[in-house]
């Protein structure tokens, strides 16, 4: 009887710590997705300066895929693809980018546009800015 009810109890406090522990785990992954996006832009800028050619990122919405590749002369290198969707270690249910979904990064560091990258998990999300001056800034709501 006593091993029934401590039983009991342990399951209690397993799901109540699971129910609290939820939105944390969500957040940490929201969290995660910014900063390898932030590393990745990085990347970009790096392998830009390295190789002295402008880069593209490319997000494609759909795939929930961030793909950096070199300007299509006469054939494209893809120096990186990192898929964000539910199926991988981020799990991320929604990942865009606004105004467009492209932009050129040239050797020197500045892009042609500013882009802000949306990633969210549940009712976590963190926005990830790159400026036109080359700028990558994680920005908190």
């Amino acid at each position: 009887m006593e091993l029934a009810v401590v039983t009991a109890v342990a399951g209690i406090l397993l799901a109540l710590a699971a129910y609290r522990f939820g939105p944390a785990l969500e957040q940490a992954k929201a969290r995660f997705a910014a900063s390898a996006i932030a590393a990745d832009l990085q990347y970009a800028q790096m392998v830009a300066a390295r190789d002295r050619q402008p880069v593209v990122v490319i997000v494609n919405s759909s795939l929930k895929l961030l793909m950096i590749q070199s300007r299509p002369n006469p054939g494209v290198t893809i120096y990186r693809q990192r898929f964000m969707g539910t199926d991988t270690e981020f799990g991320l249910d929604t990942f865009s980018a606004s105004p467009a979904t492209s932009v050129e990064i040239f050797p020197h560091g500045v892009a042609t546009q500013t882009m802000t990258f949306a990633a969210s998990k549940g009712t976590s999300s963190r926005q990830i800015r790159l400026t036109r001056a080359g700028q990558v800034r994680v920005l908190y709501p």
